[in-house]
């Protein structure tokens, strides 16, 4: 029994590490040319929230540390200051999925709508206070709205290619989480 419950937690773990991987090198691979145009959702973002209120055992804060760092890094953003704000709007979701997993799907996008809002808002109030380059609000929020509005199709792709359900209180109790 505990074999089959940490190789399924390994298993979470490398499918979410590996689609991050997979994001990570879309992103880099230049794929358009022209200027403009609306802009790529955070799928990374997306993902893990998709995956930690679905089953935050899956996603350990050092694994949401790592993946956001080595992304930080590779996508040239001041190095920790997302990771930073991830990890914090992360734990923050983390205390509110026994409240959320009852909930209906529109209140958990509600959720990450305005969990990802306020993370954005932190990031560019960091940045302005440290001097550094601000991106344009207007096309922050675009980035913002993409990102809400491809969230269901992350579900998606969480539900169907990853295998990745919602937990259920007896399979909440085995883990060790609360009810």
């Amino acid at each position: 029994m505990a074999n089959a419950l940490s190789a399924k937690i390994w298993f979470g773990q490398t499918a979410f590490a590996l689609s991050a991987a997979a994001i990570m090198f879309v992103g880099l691979v230049p794929l358009d040319f022209t200027p403009g145009g609306v802009p790529w959702p955070d799928l990374m973002l997306g993902l893990t929230y998709a995956i930690l209120l679905r089953r935050p055992e899956f996603v350990p804060i050092w694994l949401i540390a790592a993946v956001f760092f080595i992304a930080d890094i590779l996508m040239m953003r001041p190095p920790g200051l997302w990771t930073a704000i991830v990890l914090l709007s992360c734990e923050f979701s983390r205390n509110q999925i026994s409240r959320l997993r009852e909930l209906p799907f529109p209140f958990e996008w509600a959720f990450v709508a305005g969990t990802m809002f306020l993370a954005i808002l932190a990031n560019r109030l960091v940045l302005a206070i440290t001097l550094l380059a601000v991106p344009n609000f207007g096309a922050t929020m675009l980035y913002y709205f993409v990102t809400v509005l491809a969230y269901p199709a992350i579900v998606f792709f969480c539900y169907f290619v990853l295998r990745i359900r919602r937990i259920t209180p007896n399979e909440a109790i085995r883990y060790g989480h609360s009810l």
